[in-house]
């Protein structure tokens, strides 16, 4: 889940404040309520041990300006799990055992949307998340822009 706020080069003057600081400051408390939430979400939909791996990964970016003037975090799943193990049929139909490590992203994914082609119903957790935390995250912005600009 990614939010973001976009910078107007008028609120520095007109507002007498720091909006860069502003924008990473409220992004940052914002953060932190969306990863618990998601957290919370996420681990109501592990069905094996390995899944709560993507839920422990679960962790916000550093707010950061884009090219485009606006301020971004993103809260969601990091890096890989541990290996995992699955029977493949080599070339001569003989089934053979196979290492990989799979992505946290792409395991969310999975749950999020369900695999239907292995029967696995889709768990949105991410969506959830957004549209649980979103007045909140509003509440937020709204706040430190009245701490900021001193309404």
């Amino acid at each position: 889940m990614g939010m973001s706020v976009y910078q107007d080069n008028s609120f520095d003057e007109l507002w007498q404040m720091d909006f860069g600081g502003y924008c990473e400051e409220a992004l940052n408390e914002a953060a932190v309520i969306v990863e618990a939430k998601m957290k919370a979400n996420a681990k109501s939909t592990v069905m094996h041990p390995g899944e709560s791996e993507m839920v422990d990964s679960i962790k916000p970016s550093t707010p950061k300006k884009a090219r485009t003037g606006a301020y971004i975090v993103n809260v969601g799943p990091r890096g890989y799990s541990d290996t995992k193990k699955y029977r493949a049929k080599d070339g001569h139909g003989q089934a053979t055992k196979r290492t990989y490590k799979v992505s946290n992203a792409l395991k969310a994914i999975w749950k999020e949307y369900g695999i239907p082609s292995r029967g696995i119903p889709a768990q949105p957790f991410i969506s959830a998340t957004v549209s649980q935390t979103e007045s909140q995250i509003y509440e937020i912005l709204q706040r430190k822009f009245e701490e900021k600009a001193k309404l």
